[in-house]
């Protein structure tokens, strides 16, 4: 196009197609009070909600029975039914005997204090749902979650902790030296390496264990029931992983290590405590020479 030439055209109309409407068949369920770190929750199959370690959707919520109650698909109507739970399952302020049908706004009612808006979406807005809430949580260089689904999660973690008896440990991991990987390398490189960091820790840890980006370089790890010896444990056998690691960067091999500081939850602890005495310990590892676990 020259300079100063009209820009012309016309857009076919026929080729404007509206995007097919698909069947509301999938439910989520949007938590109001009670998220337990889950603000969207997908159910994708017949699912028992409930406290037991076993159930499709557990909720530590000590209101809640152990199998409270059961979100199904039948004859292509979602419904829910009451499992005999002590503190009853409402659907829009009525107590369920039997199974109700969950209609798309229905607000839902486990026990006492978890409480969900029920949404049917179709497939294109279930997956826009959960790439916002994946948004939301997510640490978008690393894949782990982020800060603020953290401490979300570790007030949660305390009072289960606190409410249970259990034991739960906090560990901060930071990568040594990691000025030099981008000095040397470039950013990029130190990217990398926080990748492949995060990917390392998601298959070294347990499903129930919390592992997020804490800051910078900067990783933390929440470890339910782990007392202070198995914590430690976890800490060196991570160290000791990330140490043996090496990664292909343009010509080179990058290794780094990792110093890790844990601390054990005890019962004056708050979040901001546990978290602290973690940092704490992590900077005796680092002052002590790096490569190396404190406890707290």
């Amino acid at each position: 196009m020259r300079d100063g030439e009209e820009v012309t055209g016309k857009i076919a109309i026929e080729s404007l197609r509206p995007v097919a409407i698909g069947a509301r068949d999938r439910l989520a369920l949007v938590a109001l009070v009670g998220e337990h770190g889950r603000p969207w929750i997908p159910i994708d199959v017949d699912s028992v909600i409930g406290r037991d370690p076993d159930v499709e959707l557990r909720l530590d919520d000590a209101a809640l029975s152990r199998r409270h109650a059961r979100i199904f698909r039948l004859a292509g109507v979602w419904r829910v039914e009451d499992l005999g739970s002590i503190n009853g399952t409402f659907v829009d302020g009525q107590r369920i005997t039997g199974s109700r049908i969950l209609e798309d706004g229905a607000r839902l009612q486990i026990g006492r204090g978890c409480i969900f808006r029920v949404s049917l979406q179709d497939s294109l807005e279930h997956e826009a749902s959960r790439r916002l809430y994946e948004s939301t949580v997510t640490d978008p260089l690393t894949g782990l979650h982020n800060r603020r689904h953290l401490d979300a999660r570790l007030e949660e973690e305390v009072a289960f902790a606190r409410r249970h008896g259990t034991p739960l440990s906090v560990l901060l991991l930071d990568v040594d030296h990691f000025k030099r990987v981008n000095d040397d390398h470039g950013h990029q490189a130190g990217d990398a390496v926080l990748r492949v960091l995060g990917a390392l820790l998601t298959k070294l840890l347990r499903t129930e264990d919390l592992v997020a980006r804490y800051g910078g370089e900067e990783i933390a790890i929440a470890a339910r029931g782990t007392d202070a010896v198995n914590a430690l444990i976890l800490a060196d056998r991570i160290r000791r992983r990330v140490e043996a690691m090496s990664m292909p960067w343009e010509g080179a091999t990058l290794r780094v290590t990792v110093s890790v500081g844990v601390a054990t939850w005890s019962g004056e602890m708050d979040v901001a405590a546990l978290l602290g005495a973690a940092d704490g310990a992590l900077y005796r590892a680092k002052d002590e020479g790096r490569n190396r676990c404190c406890v707290a």
